[in-house]
């Protein structure tokens, strides 16, 4: 839980103005547009964590889109 409350912080932190903004691909994209998060966002939140933390973040994100 502590990952997922991380990769929320990191989500809110991340709101920046950007003139690219990053698109997130299959599940991430997903729970971006069911809780209306916003692309960059998510994308950056999500990038901001190593490979072996993205994958439970993964996993915790499959469980919010069931």
């Amino acid at each position: 839980m502590r990952i997922f409350d991380g990769f929320l912080r990191n989500c809110v932190r991340y709101d920046i103005k950007w003139p690219i903004t990053p698109y997130p691909k299959g599940k991430v994209r997903d729970f971006a547009l069911k809780y209306g998060l916003g692309y960059k966002r998510v994308a950056l939140g999500y990038y901001s964590f190593e490979d072996d933390e993205r994958v439970l973040i993964d996993d915790i994100i499959e469980g919010f889109l069931k």
